[in-house]
Order: C-alpha cells, then sequence, then structure tokens
C-alpha cells in the first residue's frame, strides 16, 4: 500500500540525517539548487519507460534500453537522488538551520526531498507499469496502434489508490513532530521521554494510542473511501450490525477496479472502519461479500490489529531497557550485524506465522457466523481471478495469508468436526494467554532495566530539565568506580557538562532559569577554554550553551560542532569546521585558534 522507493527515500534520508557528518554553516544555496534538479530524475526515468514502451509498440522490435529497466531505475533514483542531497548538498545543515528548535518542522523537511521525487513519479510509473503489462511479446514483431495504449486518465482510480500511500505516511510523521513539539512546552517532560527508558515507553505508548486513534480517519482521507453503493450496501450493512460492527463505518476502497480485497483498518473500536474495495465488490455476489464482511469482523471481534501492534511495536520497546544492560562492546561487529539479521528474519517468521493463524481465525468466525458457504464462496472466486496473474516468489514469502487450500480446507473442518472446533479455539486460547505472558515478561524485563539503570538516567534527566542543583545532587551519588559498561562511553561526557552546570548555574532548578543564565556565562567562557586548553576541552561549555539558547547562530553551531570533532578525535571534520568558521567570519576573540595553518 506504501510505494516501496517511499519507504526505501524515508530510510536513507533519515538516515543521512543521522549518520552523515554535518557541518552547520557549510551549506550553500549555490549547491543546493543543483543537487535539487536531481529529484526530477525518478519522474523522468518513468516517463522515459512509457515513450520506450510506445517504441517498441510502434517498431514490433525490442529497444536498447528494456523498459522495464528504465521503470525499476526509477525506483531506486528516488532513495540515490535523497542521498545524494544530503551526501553532496549538505541538505542536514539546511534542516538544522531552518528547523532548529522543532521537530516537526525538522520532520518535514526530512521527508519533503523524498516526497518531491516519489509523487510525480508515482502517475507516470503506473502508467509504464500497466503499459508493460498489457504490450505484446518484446521483439514478436507486432504492432501496437497507439490509440489503443492506456493513458492517464484510464488509470485515475489506480493513481488515486497509489497516491493514498504517501498521505498515509505522512499522518504519523506530522502527529509524531507535533506531539514531540507539543511535549517541548514541558521541559521535564520533554527531557523525561528523552533522556530515560521509562519516558520513552510511556511516550511510545502514548504516540501510539494517539496515532491509532487517528488512523481510521486519515485512511479514509488518504484513500478517498466511499459509502456502499447501493443495493448491496444496505444488504452488507445489515450482515455487519447483526454481527455487532457498526454499520455506518462500511465502505468502498476505490482502485480503478484493480483491487480484489477487504480490510480492517483501526485496532480499537472508536473509529475503526471495514473497506471493500470497487473490485471486489464488482466481482462477488451478495452471499460471498457476506462472507468477506464476516471474516473482516472476525479480525475485529479477536482483536488481531491490536495482537500484532502490541508484538511488534511494544514488546521491541520495551525490552529496550534490558538490552542496553548488554555489554556489546567486546562483540565483534560480524557477530553483532549476524544476530541483527537472524533475529530479524526469525522474528519476521514468527509473525508470519502469526497472522496466517489469525487468517484462519477470522475464516472460522466467518464460519461460526454465517456457516462455512460465504466465505468460502468468496475465496474460491478470488483465488481462481489471481489465477491469471500468480504471485512471484518474494510476494508468496513475504504472504500474510495462508494457502488458499488450506484455508478451505480449515474452514470445512470447522464447520463439520467438534472435535477440531474444540482443538482449534483451545489453541486460540492458548495463543492469548502466550501473548498476555510475553507482554508482562517485556515489561518486568523493561521495569528491571529502567531500575538497574535509574541512578544514571535521573542524573541526564535533571540536566537536560535544567533542574541543575538535583543532577549534581544525584551525581554526587554515583560511585565512578561501579559505572556499567553501556553507560562508560556516556558517562564522562555528562561528568563534563555537570562541571560546567557547576559553575555556572549550581543553583538552578528550572528550564526557563538555565536558558537565563547558563548561555549567558557558557559562551564566553567556553571561548576562554577554547583559546587557552583547546577545542576537545571547551566541548561541554559548548555542549551546554547550546542546549539551552532557543536558536543558535551558525556560528553557535559550528563552534559546537568543531569542538565535538576534536572531542571525537576526527581531524579532518576538525578541518572542514573550521574552514566553514573562517567563512562565516571568525570571532576576533577566537581569531588565534582558527587563524589559518592554526
Amino acid at each position: 500500500m506504501v510505494p516501496l522507493p517511499l519507504l526505501l527515500g524515508l530510510l536513507v534520508a533519515f538516515a543521512d540525517n543521522e549518520l552523515l557528518p554535518t557541518v552547520p554553516g557549510a551549506s550553500r544555496l549555490a549547491t543546493l539548487l543543483p543537487v535539487l534538479l536531481l529529484l526530477a530524475v525518478p519522474t523522468l526515468l518513468a516517463i522515459a519507460a512509457i515513450r520506450a514502451v510506445r517504441e517498441e509498440g510502434a517498431t514490433g522490435r525490442r529497444g536498447r534500453v528494456p523498459p522495464r529497466a528504465m521503470l525499476r531505475l526509477s525506483m531506486f533514483a528516488v532513495p540515490i537522488a535523497v542521498h545524494a542531497l544530503f551526501a553532496f548538498a549538505d541538505y542536514g545543515d539546511w534542516i538544522e538551520r531552518l528547523a532548529w528548535d522543532s521537530h516537526l518542522g525538522r520532520i518535514v523537511l526530512g521527508m519533503l526531498p523524498v516526497f518531491i521525487a516519489e509523487v510525480p513519479r508515482l502517475p507516470f510509473a503506473t502508467l509504464a507499469g500497466t503499459m508493460l503489462d498489457v504490450r505484446p511479446e518484446p521483439g514478436s514483431g507486432q504492432i501496437v496502434d497507439p490509440s489503443l495504449w492506456p493513458r492517464l486518465h484510464d488509470l485515475a482510480g489506480v493513481v488515486r489508490m497509489r497516491l493514498g500511500g504517501p498521505l498515509l505516511v505522512v499522518m504519523p510523521m506530522v502527529l509524531l513532530g507535533a506531539a514531540m513539539d507539543l511535549l517541548q512546552l514541558f521541559p521535564v517532560l520533554h527531557a523525561l521521554v528523552f533522556s530515560t527508558a521509562a519516558g520513552l515507553l510511556v511516550g511510545t505508548v502514548g504516540f501510539l494510542g494517539l496515532a491509532v486513534l487517528a488512523l481510521p480517519f486519515w485512511f479514509r482521507f488518504a484513500f478517498g473511501v466511499r459509502p456502499l453503493p447501493e443495493p448491496i450496501g444496505t444488504k452488507l450493512r445489515a450482515v455487519a450490525a447483526r454481527l455487532g460492527f457498526p454499520p455506518h463505518r462500511l465502505y468502498v476502497l476505490p482502485t480503478g477496479m484493480s483491487g480484489l480485497n477487504a480490510m480492517l483498518v483501526g485496532p480499537f473500536r472508536f473509529g475503526r472502519c471495514l473497506c471493500l474495495t470497487d473490485g471486489i465488490l464488482r466481482e462477488l455476489d451478495e452471499e460471498a461479500l457476506a462472507g468477506v464482511v464476516a471474516h473482516e469482523v472476525g479480525h475485529a471481534q479477536n482483536g488481531h490489529v491490536a495482537s500484532i501492534m502490541g508484538l511488534v511495536v511494544l514488546v521491541p520497546v520495551a525490552l529496550m531497557a534490558p538490552l542496553r544492560l548488554v555489554d556489546l562492546a567486546e562483540v565483534d561487529p560480524f557477530v553483532q550485524a549476524a544476530v541483527v539479521v537472524v533475529a530479524a528474519i526469525g522474528g519476521w517468521l514468527l509473525v508470519q506465522r502469526l497472522m496466517h493463524r489469525f487468517e484462519h481465525e477470522a475464516d472460522v468466525a466467518s464460519v461460526a457466523a454465517l456457516g462455512p458457504g460465504p466465505c468460502s464462496r468468496a475465496l474460491v472466486v478470488v483465488s481462481r481471478l489471481a489465477e491469471s496473474t500468480p504471485p512471484r516468489w518474494h510476494a508468496r514469502l513475504l504472504s500474510r495469508h495462508p494457502d488458499e487450500a488450506q484455508r478451505l480446507q480449515v474452514m470445512a473442518h470447522y464447520s463439520s468436526d467438534a472435535e477440531f472446533r474444540a482443538a482449534f479455539d483451545r489453541r486460540g486460547r492458548g495463543l492469548r494467554g502466550v501473548f498476555a505472558g510475553v507482554l508482562l515478561a517485556a515489561l518486568g524485563l523493561a521495569a528491571w532495566g529502567g531500575q538497574a539503570d535509574w541512578r544514571y538516567e535521573r542524573v541526564l534527566w535533571a540536566l537536560n530539565a535544567g533542574d541543575h542543583r538535583a543532577a549534581l545532587r544525584f551525581a554526587a551519588e554515583v560511585d565512578p568506580a561501579a559505572v556499567p559498561a553501556h553507560w562508560r562511553e556516556l558517562w564522562p561526557l555528562i561528568v563534563d557538562d555537570l562541571e560546567v552546570a557547576k559553575a555556572v548555574s549550581a543553583d538552578v532548578t528550572t528550564f526557563e532559569e538555565a536558558q537565563a543564565i547558563v548561555p549567558l556565562e557558557a559562551w564566553p567562557r567556553g571561548e576562554e577554554v577554547l583559546r587557552v586548553y583547546g577545542p576537545a576541552a571547551a566541548r561541554a561549555w559548548f555542549a551546554m550553551a547550546i542546549a539551552f539558547t532557543a536558536e543558535p547562530t551558525a556560528m553557535q553551531r559550528a563552534l559546537h560542532a568543531f569542538c565535538e570533532a576534536a572531542a571525537d578525535n576526527d581531524p579532518r571534520q576538525v578541518e572542514r569546521i573550521a574552514a566553514v568558521v573562517r567563512r562565516l567570519g571568525v570571532p576576533p576573540s577566537l581569531a588565534s585558534v582558527f587563524a589559518d595553518g592554526g
């Protein structure tokens, strides 16, 4: 539903923004504008694929470059173009410059290049893909009348559906940024979420709750769902009402008649809706459609969406705290990567098997409500229609649905075999017990891990919240010799920041007080330390100053980055930032530090 190029582009954008070293003040408009033109390349490649298909149809011969290869290249051009923007135009610096103190601004600016590259490409890629599906065999010599090719307006429904994917992605990202900006109005809570494992877990649960409550409403807007047509709408709403599902929340999902599917949107009763595609409404009769509705209502009754979200999101987040207690510094990076890959594959196979089980449970829910006929009939018709386009190997590997023959067999046995039915229901109850046990175990481990780290986390929390008096008091209770391995890299940096707090804001207890005092005192003291002791020694002064400066200038950001690079022992980055500081105009007080060749 969400285009792969969009997902890859977002992954590259956020990875580059986090991992690529940004030089504050290095970005220039003259460098940015030419690289921005690369964002048009994916669309141009999709248009080139359309032209190549038409040329093959006009000549009956294979072209020099296969149009399918151009189309695939247009997909991968999206993340490549986005990476070029970050790597060669210092786009990360533009994000810092334009949205320093706004999480929402950072997220929007980070996503923007991906949408500029992918959204215009989608209509042309849809047209190119359709033309490739209906063209004669390349090289067959068969000529195609140009008037027979599909045009963009013929695929309006399909294009509208595919544009819904990018729109769907926008909501959780914007909601996340807005929630974090709102949280900044309460510095203590903001610091709690970003400094402690418990705060992160609570914040994640809260955000997830908001997102899933908003999802059904946004889904309906993103994909332009419509009321069910009549008279079938009245009949299907009656089925839903009989099964306890709100009848007014049944909709048609427009796909240009290309989709044969139905879906339940939303894990909770509030706002949850059930969508049937226009294609499935056209192909199935009333009885089969009633079976489809009963199947989707079965997902709702069994809480399948909420169960998957709990296992895929809440359990991993809860396990982050205890996993931090494992000392990975001594583990070979290759072994770490292998463990991650194996865990990811194993996790997917487990989730896939679970989703297969949920499909069977939804099937038998339909059998229990309406008998085996309706859902079985729908499955047989959809399977027969899908035979004309057999799924590729990766589609079968990633499928959320079990084999159709197996589904039909389970429904038949559940309907006619009381012993099978009892065993199936018993396994379902046992599975719910396992879910509850896994979630409780994860929360227990989270509490244990959070308790073990609390003495260190509370120091960081108080420091970031501006309660420096409390941070210094908590830090005095920490035995430096007993600091665990996973804190040994961060703790010395915290100690350095505490020394700055002790010098300039030891009696400060609120974020507002820290904002008023720390920048005023730390910037000049930092410059003095930089002149006398060098950039590594000045890191903590500039770090504390910039943390409590509402809108730091490009020069202040560059000085902070200069000292961070020196503390990280990265001479190449130090020299790059020094060159930018010279271009921005070295402050007279630091002329000796940034003298050419110095």
